[in-house]
């Protein structure tokens, strides 16, 4: 049970998340969008957003996707297991790690496999749509009740609302003129008890705020991909940044956690090779 639990937050588990994916599967119009986007099939995990302290050249570290015939992905085979303490490494890339992902009525699952002695399958994620769009995050995690709202404009997701028991986290996200995140701010939540509700608290300077830059002009192949978090980020733009950056703010307004990522990619006639 240890091992699950562990397997279960290997991905980073973010103030954000998802996804424009159908789990209809009798609804014309959303398979034929579906079908109009080109399969993304693998990928290096370098390219997106996995924990550091990754144990360097265990294999070949390319993550492969596969889909049905409605091109819905259906199983992502490799990923992150946890390594002890000792070894100075967080986690090793192994090809035993997959994830299969089932489509239900207005309902998608997600659940790990690691095909090693002592582990059993764990179901990780349940993901509520409607109208073709992921509206709930629920994380299954047996001791806190850990569930992610999305609110919509225009099929491109602008908020997003945190709660575990209680809501704790409010997410906006910012697009700029031709449709690439440029920039998500999240801050805390309290309850008002004049108003009865849980709003923003302004009372203090704590937010966090995540930045996207440096963006080619290749189309973004990742789109349909946004249930897995470490594409998450990705997925919600027309083209691919390739530098980003994380500064979370204390009270008082002062930087107290900074972190930046910056990626060069390769490129065949303008369309970006993440596998390369």
């Amino acid at each position: 049970m240890k091992n699950n639990r562990r397997i279960g937050a290997i991905l980073l588990s973010t103030f954000t998340s998802l996804f424009v994916v159908s789990c209809q599967t009798n609804d014309p119009e959303e398979i034929e969008l579906s079908n109009n986007i080109q399969n993304f099939e693998a990928y290096h995990y370098r390219y997106m957003h996995y924990p550091n302290g990754v144990l360097p050249g265990g294999s070949s570290e390319i993550i492969n996707i596969q889909y049905d015939n409605q091109n819905r992905p259906v199983k992502r085979v490799g990923g992150l297991l946890p390594l002890p303490g000792s070894t100075g490494f967080n986690y090793t890339f192994s090809n035993n790690y997959s994830e299969e992902i089932a489509y239900g009525n207005n309902e998608i699952s997600l659940t790990v496999k690691v095909s090693l002695p002592n582990y059993s399958d764990l179901l990780k994620t349940i993901f509520k749509t409607e109208n073709g769009k992921i509206v709930k995050k629920i994380n299954i995690d047996p001791y806190v009740n850990d569930t992610i709202e999305y609110y919509y404009s225009n099929d491109k997701i602008i908020k997003s609302v945190r709660k575990k028991q209680l809501p704790v986290s409010d997410t906006k996200y910012y697009y700029n003129s031709i449709g690439n995140i440029d920039s998500i701010v999240s801050r805390p939540l309290r309850y008002d008890a004049v108003s009865q509700t849980w709003q923003v608290d302004l009372s203090n300077k704590i937010k966090t705020v995540q930045t996207f830059k440096d963006y080619d002009n290749s189309l973004n192949p990742t789109k349909k991909l946004m249930m897995f978090e470490d594409i998450f980020y990705r997925s919600l733009s027309e083209n691919n940044y390739r530098s980003y950056e994380s500064k979370s703010y204390d009270v008082n307004g002062n930087v107290y956690d900074l972190s930046t990522r910056n990626w060069t990619f390769n490129y065949i006639n303008n369309q970006i090779k993440f596998a390369d």
